[in-house]
């Protein structure tokens, strides 16, 4: 099974209602919380099923991946 490319979720905080669906379908662990009651918006999700999203009764889950940072070797003389 191929590991999925962790996300970083946004809601639409105009739009949510605070229904607490989306915490309440998501795997993570229990501090995967926001200060909001929403499922987190400023860490990375790696399991990155996207159950979140589609529970939302009025779709403002909304999610972009995580840039993979760059890997440099560098050398030095010595």
């Amino acid at each position: 099974m191929s590991k999925q490319q962790p996300v970083l979720f946004s809601i639409g905080w105009n739009a949510c209602i605070n229904c607490g669906a989306c915490v309440a379908i998501c795997p993570q662990e229990a501090g995967f919380v926001s200060p909001f009651d929403t499922i987190a918006v400023d860490r990375p999700c790696d399991i990155a099923c996207l159950l979140c999203e589609s529970i939302c009764p009025v779709d403002t889950i909304t999610h972009v991946p995580v840039e993979q940072p760059a890997v440099s070797v560098v050398t030095v003389d010595r």
